[in-house]
């Protein structure tokens, strides 16, 4: 029974995910994030051969978007857990507090 609630609290957790990552808010930061690092890159007049830039910024962009993937997934799952501990401690098993 608690194999089979993990996997539908994992499920649940996957498709929140996939929600935030989809949402405008989220989608509309990416972009920023990117025109930003765009904006930086291009100082770098040191790399003659554009191929080598585009690499090293698509690089950059994916190691970006691995991180705050990385970070929101975990953020996620430890406030779910948090908050479903919470919730089976005062609901379903409340302690006494006396």
């Amino acid at each position: 029974m608690i194999d089979g609630f993990q996997k539908v609290v994992n499920k649940l957790i996957e498709e929140r995910l996939e929600q935030i990552i989809t949402s405008e808010e989220y989608v509309m930061y990416s972009e920023l994030l990117h025109k930003d690092l765009d904006e930086k890159l291009g100082q770098f007049e040191k790399f003659e051969d554009e191929t080598k830039k585009d690499e090293l910024i698509d690089d950059i962009r994916a190691n970006i978007f691995e991180q705050v993937h990385i970070q929101t997934k975990l953020a996620y799952r430890t406030a779910f857990n948090d908050a479903l501990v919470f919730a089976i401690n005062t609901l379903v098993n409340p302690q006494k507090m006396f």
